[in-house]
Protein backbone atom coordinates (compact mmCIF):
# COMPACT_ATOMS: atom_id res chain seq x y z
CA UNK A 1 0.00 0.00 0.00
CA UNK A 2 0.76 3.44 -0.22
CA UNK A 3 3.51 4.99 2.17
CA UNK A 4 1.37 6.92 4.24
CA UNK A 5 -0.83 3.86 4.64
CA UNK A 6 1.09 2.63 7.83
CA UNK A 7 -1.99 0.56 8.91
CA UNK A 8 -1.12 -2.96 7.02
CA UNK A 9 2.23 -3.28 5.43
CA UNK A 10 3.30 -6.04 3.09
CA UNK A 11 2.33 -9.14 5.86
CA UNK A 12 -1.22 -10.54 5.72
CA UNK A 13 -2.74 -12.88 8.65
CA UNK A 14 -2.74 -15.95 7.02
CA UNK A 15 -4.16 -18.28 9.99
CA UNK A 16 -3.94 -18.44 13.86
CA UNK A 17 -1.42 -20.15 15.76
CA UNK A 18 -2.92 -23.58 17.07
CA UNK A 19 0.50 -26.06 17.22
CA UNK A 20 2.96 -25.61 19.86
CA UNK A 21 6.41 -23.54 18.73
CA UNK A 22 9.49 -25.52 17.68
CA UNK A 23 11.26 -22.28 19.53
CA UNK A 24 11.99 -21.89 23.03
CA UNK A 25 11.02 -17.81 22.37
CA UNK A 26 7.20 -16.92 22.89
CA UNK A 27 6.15 -14.92 19.89
CA UNK A 28 3.96 -11.85 21.13
CA UNK A 29 0.03 -12.34 20.43
CA UNK A 30 0.08 -9.20 17.95
CA UNK A 31 2.60 -11.00 15.34
CA UNK A 32 0.91 -15.00 16.25
CA UNK A 33 -1.41 -13.88 13.28
CA UNK A 34 1.79 -13.18 10.82
CA UNK A 35 3.16 -16.99 10.86
CA UNK A 36 1.88 -20.19 9.39
CA UNK A 37 0.56 -23.17 10.72
CA UNK A 38 2.69 -26.28 9.86
CA UNK A 39 0.50 -29.07 9.06
CA UNK A 40 0.63 -31.54 12.05
CA UNK A 41 2.99 -34.63 12.21
CA UNK A 42 3.61 -37.31 14.42
CA UNK A 43 7.27 -38.43 13.72
CA UNK A 44 9.87 -36.39 14.55
CA UNK A 45 10.98 -32.72 14.04
CA UNK A 46 10.42 -31.90 10.14
CA UNK A 47 11.36 -30.01 7.65
CA UNK A 48 8.10 -27.61 7.87
CA UNK A 49 9.09 -27.15 12.00
CA UNK A 50 12.17 -25.78 10.83
CA UNK A 51 10.30 -23.78 8.21
CA UNK A 52 8.04 -22.73 10.68
CA UNK A 53 10.55 -22.12 13.06
CA UNK A 54 12.36 -19.49 10.26
CA UNK A 55 9.05 -17.95 9.76
CA UNK A 56 8.64 -17.33 13.61
CA UNK A 57 11.89 -15.87 13.95
CA UNK A 58 11.09 -13.62 10.64
CA UNK A 59 7.49 -12.36 13.19
CA UNK A 60 9.63 -11.87 15.96
CA UNK A 61 12.12 -9.58 13.99
CA UNK A 62 9.40 -8.13 12.67
CA UNK A 63 7.97 -7.04 16.00
CA UNK A 64 10.65 -5.97 17.25
CA UNK A 65 11.40 -3.83 14.39
CA UNK A 66 7.84 -1.96 14.98
CA UNK A 67 8.20 -1.77 18.64
CA UNK A 68 11.40 0.29 18.59
CA UNK A 69 9.98 2.28 15.67
CA UNK A 70 6.71 3.08 17.48
CA UNK A 71 8.63 3.46 20.31
CA UNK A 72 10.89 6.48 18.85
CA UNK A 73 7.89 7.80 16.97
CA UNK A 74 5.88 8.54 20.13
CA UNK A 75 9.64 9.72 21.23
CA UNK A 76 9.72 12.66 18.94
CA UNK A 77 5.84 13.46 19.52
CA UNK A 78 6.56 13.96 23.14
CA UNK A 79 10.05 15.88 23.19
CA UNK A 80 8.69 18.17 19.94
CA UNK A 81 8.55 21.74 20.81
CA UNK A 82 7.62 24.15 17.82
CA UNK A 83 11.10 25.40 15.70
CA UNK A 84 12.84 21.67 16.34
CA UNK A 85 12.08 20.52 12.61
CA UNK A 86 13.25 23.51 11.05
CA UNK A 87 16.49 24.22 13.10
CA UNK A 88 19.49 24.38 11.07
CA UNK A 89 17.80 24.12 7.51
CA UNK A 90 19.43 26.21 5.46
CA UNK A 91 22.06 27.07 7.90
CA UNK A 92 19.24 28.85 9.62
CA UNK A 93 18.43 28.45 13.21
CA UNK A 94 14.45 28.51 14.84
CA UNK A 95 14.87 31.98 16.53
CA UNK A 96 15.42 33.11 12.41
CA UNK A 97 11.40 31.87 12.67
CA UNK A 98 8.44 33.19 13.67
CA UNK A 99 7.85 30.28 15.86
CA UNK A 100 4.10 29.45 16.71
CA UNK A 101 3.10 29.01 20.86
CA UNK A 102 1.62 25.56 19.35
CA UNK A 103 1.41 23.79 16.61
CA UNK A 104 -1.64 24.08 15.44
CA UNK A 105 -3.40 21.43 13.14
CA UNK A 106 -7.03 21.65 11.98
CA UNK A 107 -9.17 18.59 11.17
CA UNK A 108 -11.45 19.23 8.15
CA UNK A 109 -13.99 16.66 6.42
CA UNK A 110 -17.34 15.64 5.45
CA UNK A 111 -19.90 14.48 7.95
CA UNK A 112 -19.30 11.09 8.79
CA UNK A 113 -15.66 11.07 8.00
CA UNK A 114 -14.74 10.10 11.44
CA UNK A 115 -13.23 12.94 12.53
CA UNK A 116 -14.09 13.02 16.57
CA UNK A 117 -13.11 9.48 16.28
CA UNK A 118 -9.78 10.49 15.21
CA UNK A 119 -9.15 12.73 18.03
CA UNK A 120 -9.80 9.81 19.91
CA UNK A 121 -7.36 7.51 18.69
CA UNK A 122 -4.54 9.75 18.58
CA UNK A 123 -5.09 10.28 21.76
CA UNK A 124 -5.07 6.75 22.92
CA UNK A 125 -1.63 6.15 20.98
CA UNK A 126 -0.10 8.10 23.90
CA UNK A 127 -2.79 6.93 26.78
CA UNK A 128 -1.85 3.53 26.30
CA UNK A 129 1.36 4.84 28.64
CA UNK A 130 0.51 7.14 30.21
CA UNK A 131 -3.33 6.62 31.65
CA UNK A 132 -5.00 3.41 30.30
CA UNK A 133 -8.17 3.70 31.65
CA UNK A 134 -9.14 7.42 30.64
CA UNK A 135 -12.30 8.10 28.95
CA UNK A 136 -12.36 9.44 24.97
CA UNK A 137 -12.01 12.94 24.61
CA UNK A 138 -14.36 14.36 21.74
CA UNK A 139 -17.58 13.07 21.33
CA UNK A 140 -18.97 11.26 18.70
CA UNK A 141 -22.03 11.32 16.36
CA UNK A 142 -23.03 7.61 15.94
CA UNK A 143 -25.90 8.77 14.13
CA UNK A 144 -25.64 10.18 10.43
CA UNK A 145 -28.09 12.40 10.61
CA UNK A 146 -26.89 14.02 13.63
CA UNK A 147 -25.25 17.36 13.75
CA UNK A 148 -22.10 16.10 14.89
CA UNK A 149 -19.68 18.70 16.56
CA UNK A 150 -21.45 22.09 17.23
CA UNK A 151 -18.25 23.84 18.62
CA UNK A 152 -14.61 23.79 17.54
CA UNK A 153 -12.68 22.40 20.28
CA UNK A 154 -8.79 22.71 20.91
CA UNK A 155 -7.28 19.29 21.82
CA UNK A 156 -3.28 19.05 22.62
CA UNK A 157 -1.67 15.65 21.57
CA UNK A 158 -0.60 14.22 23.84
CA UNK A 159 -3.14 15.18 27.15
CA UNK A 160 -1.60 18.47 28.53
CA UNK A 161 0.42 19.16 25.89
CA UNK A 162 2.10 22.50 24.88
CA UNK A 163 3.40 22.12 21.61
CA UNK A 164 1.13 20.32 19.40
CA UNK A 165 -2.47 20.61 19.11
CA UNK A 166 -5.66 19.07 17.13
CA UNK A 167 -8.87 21.54 16.07
CA UNK A 168 -11.95 19.22 15.58
CA UNK A 169 -14.48 21.12 13.31
CA UNK A 170 -17.57 20.57 12.71
CA UNK A 171 -18.79 18.89 8.93
CA UNK A 172 -18.12 20.27 5.92
CA UNK A 173 -21.37 21.60 3.83
CA UNK A 174 -22.85 19.65 0.57
CA UNK A 175 -22.13 23.42 -0.50
CA UNK A 176 -18.40 24.05 -1.41
CA UNK A 177 -19.00 27.38 -1.48
CA UNK A 178 -20.26 27.84 2.07
CA UNK A 179 -16.91 25.72 3.37
CA UNK A 180 -15.22 28.20 1.37
CA UNK A 181 -16.01 30.95 3.57
CA UNK A 182 -16.03 29.13 6.19
CA UNK A 183 -12.55 27.57 6.16
CA UNK A 184 -11.39 30.98 4.51
CA UNK A 185 -11.84 32.59 7.78
CA UNK A 186 -10.03 29.88 10.11
CA UNK A 187 -7.08 29.82 7.63
CA UNK A 188 -6.87 33.87 7.32
CA UNK A 189 -7.82 35.37 10.59
CA UNK A 190 -7.39 32.06 13.17
CA UNK A 191 -9.27 29.60 14.68
CA UNK A 192 -10.62 29.98 18.60
CA UNK A 193 -11.66 26.74 20.81
CA UNK A 194 -15.15 27.47 21.66
CA UNK A 195 -16.14 28.70 18.84
CA UNK A 196 -19.51 27.77 17.51
CA UNK A 197 -19.57 26.66 14.16
CA UNK A 198 -21.70 29.21 11.02
CA UNK A 199 -21.98 28.61 7.40
CA UNK A 200 -23.71 25.25 7.42
CA UNK A 201 -26.61 24.32 5.35
CA UNK A 202 -29.98 26.75 6.46
CA UNK A 203 -31.56 23.60 8.02
CA UNK A 204 -28.44 23.01 10.34
CA UNK A 205 -27.56 26.32 10.53
CA UNK A 206 -31.32 27.31 12.07
CA UNK A 207 -30.64 24.55 14.66
CA UNK A 208 -27.34 26.60 16.37
CA UNK A 209 -29.34 30.37 16.21
CA UNK A 210 -29.22 31.76 19.74
CA UNK A 211 -25.98 29.42 21.24
CA UNK A 212 -23.13 31.09 22.13
CA UNK A 213 -19.91 30.46 22.17
CA UNK A 214 -17.95 28.58 24.83
CA UNK A 215 -16.36 31.61 25.60
CA UNK A 216 -19.26 34.16 26.22
CA UNK A 217 -21.04 31.40 28.28
CA UNK A 218 -18.87 31.53 30.76
CA UNK A 219 -16.95 34.83 31.39
CA UNK A 220 -13.60 34.06 32.97
CA UNK A 221 -13.11 31.81 30.24
CA UNK A 222 -10.48 33.17 27.39
CA UNK A 223 -9.49 31.44 24.68
CA UNK A 224 -6.51 32.27 22.39
CA UNK A 225 -6.79 32.17 18.65
CA UNK A 226 -4.25 30.22 17.15
CA UNK A 227 -3.25 30.66 13.50
CA UNK A 228 -3.57 27.53 12.04
CA UNK A 229 0.22 25.72 10.65
CA UNK A 230 -1.28 22.72 8.84
CA UNK A 231 -4.43 20.90 7.93
CA UNK A 232 -5.62 17.57 7.99
CA UNK A 233 -8.26 16.36 5.53
CA UNK A 234 -10.51 13.01 6.74
CA UNK A 235 -12.05 10.91 4.32
CA UNK A 236 -14.09 8.14 5.08
CA UNK A 237 -12.93 5.15 3.41
CA UNK A 238 -16.12 3.35 2.97
CA UNK A 239 -18.03 6.07 1.59
CA UNK A 240 -15.05 7.14 -1.12
CA UNK A 241 -15.69 3.28 -2.35
CA UNK A 242 -19.22 3.44 -2.28
CA UNK A 243 -19.23 6.88 -4.29
CA UNK A 244 -16.63 5.03 -6.90
CA UNK A 245 -18.90 1.68 -7.46
CA UNK A 246 -22.18 3.81 -7.71
CA UNK A 247 -20.20 6.77 -10.28
CA UNK A 248 -21.62 8.91 -7.54
CA UNK A 249 -19.23 11.43 -9.04
CA UNK A 250 -20.95 14.65 -7.03
CA UNK A 251 -19.30 13.40 -4.00
CA UNK A 252 -16.06 12.90 -5.07
CA UNK A 253 -16.12 16.10 -6.38
CA UNK A 254 -17.10 18.24 -3.49
CA UNK A 255 -14.14 17.09 -1.93
CA UNK A 256 -11.67 17.82 -4.91
CA UNK A 257 -12.70 21.25 -4.98
CA UNK A 258 -12.63 21.92 -0.78
CA UNK A 259 -9.37 20.17 -1.10
CA UNK A 260 -7.90 22.29 -3.92
CA UNK A 261 -9.02 25.54 -2.44
CA UNK A 262 -6.16 27.94 -2.15
CA UNK A 263 -6.78 28.56 1.67
CA UNK A 264 -6.00 24.95 2.78
CA UNK A 265 -3.02 24.91 1.57
CA UNK A 266 0.17 26.05 3.72
CA UNK A 267 2.45 27.57 1.37
CA UNK A 268 2.79 24.97 -1.44
CA UNK A 269 1.73 22.22 0.84
CA UNK A 270 -1.06 20.73 0.50
CA UNK A 271 -3.08 18.79 3.43
CA UNK A 272 -2.23 15.86 4.78
CA UNK A 273 -5.23 13.50 3.61
CA UNK A 274 -6.15 10.46 6.67
CA UNK A 275 -8.40 7.62 5.44
CA UNK A 276 -10.94 6.40 7.72
CA UNK A 277 -12.97 2.81 8.39
CA UNK A 278 -10.53 0.90 6.71
CA UNK A 279 -10.83 -1.96 8.83
CA UNK A 280 -14.38 -2.25 6.89
CA UNK A 281 -12.75 -3.07 4.32
CA UNK A 282 -10.73 -5.63 2.32
CA UNK A 283 -6.68 -4.85 1.73
CA UNK A 284 -7.07 -4.50 -2.27
CA UNK A 285 -10.42 -1.89 -1.08
CA UNK A 286 -8.32 0.26 0.72
CA UNK A 287 -5.06 0.84 -1.90
CA UNK A 288 -7.94 1.36 -4.45
CA UNK A 289 -9.31 4.07 -1.98
CA UNK A 290 -6.07 5.03 -1.80
CA UNK A 291 -4.96 5.09 -5.78
CA UNK A 292 -8.46 7.24 -6.27
CA UNK A 293 -7.91 9.64 -3.85
CA UNK A 294 -4.29 10.36 -5.10
CA UNK A 295 -5.57 10.44 -8.82
CA UNK A 296 -8.49 12.63 -8.00
CA UNK A 297 -6.82 15.16 -5.67
CA UNK A 298 -3.51 15.20 -7.46
CA UNK A 299 -0.66 14.16 -4.37
CA UNK A 300 1.33 11.38 -4.34
CA UNK A 301 0.15 8.34 -2.24
CA UNK A 302 3.03 9.33 0.47
CA UNK A 303 0.71 11.85 1.63
CA UNK A 304 -2.40 9.16 2.26
CA UNK A 305 -2.24 7.98 5.56
CA UNK A 306 -4.27 4.83 5.81
CA UNK A 307 -6.03 4.67 9.56
CA UNK A 308 -8.38 2.13 10.68
CA UNK A 309 -10.15 1.76 13.64
CA UNK A 310 -7.97 -0.81 14.63
CA UNK A 311 -6.08 -1.04 18.13
CA UNK A 312 -2.38 -2.52 17.13
CA UNK A 313 0.59 -1.30 16.61
CA UNK A 314 0.87 -0.63 13.22
CA UNK A 315 -2.01 2.29 13.28
CA UNK A 316 -0.32 3.35 16.40
CA UNK A 317 2.72 3.86 14.08
CA UNK A 318 0.58 5.21 10.86
CA UNK A 319 -0.83 8.33 13.19
CA UNK A 320 2.57 9.01 14.67
CA UNK A 321 3.75 8.87 11.02
CA UNK A 322 0.87 11.76 9.78
CA UNK A 323 1.83 13.65 12.66
CA UNK A 324 5.18 13.84 12.02
CA UNK A 325 4.47 14.72 8.63
CA UNK A 326 1.96 17.49 9.46
CA UNK A 327 4.18 19.08 11.75
CA UNK A 328 7.08 18.82 9.09
CA UNK A 329 5.38 20.12 6.52
CA UNK A 330 3.55 23.04 8.83
CA UNK A 331 7.63 24.37 10.30
CA UNK A 332 9.12 24.35 6.09
CA UNK A 333 6.17 27.11 5.37
CA UNK A 334 7.16 29.01 9.00
CA UNK A 335 7.54 32.27 8.21
CA UNK A 336 11.40 34.14 8.79
CA UNK A 337 12.00 37.28 10.56
CA UNK A 338 13.02 40.32 8.80
CA UNK A 339 15.49 41.03 11.21
CA UNK A 340 17.28 37.70 9.57
CA UNK A 341 16.12 38.06 6.29
CA UNK A 342 18.40 41.39 6.42
CA UNK A 343 21.28 40.43 7.54
CA UNK A 344 21.33 37.45 5.19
Amino acid sequence: MGGGGGGDGDLTPTSILSSPSCSSEVLPPEFVEYVAVPPASDGEESDECCAYDHAEEDALHFGRQLQDHLRQAKEFIRRYKPGDCIEGAGGAKAGDYILPEITTLLLVGPRGAGKSTLVNRITRVFDKDDDPFAPDRAQVSGNSKSNGTAFVREYPVPRHSTAICIYDTQSLSNNPQRNFKTLQKWMAKGICHGEIVTGRDTEEGNKTKGIKPLGNQISFLHCKTRKVNFVIFVVDGVSILEAIESNRRDYIEVLHETFKHPFLSIGDDKPVVVVTHGDRLSILQRAHVQNELADVLGIPVQQIFDIPGADDCQTDLAILDMLRYSIQHAEQNLPIKLSYLLEV
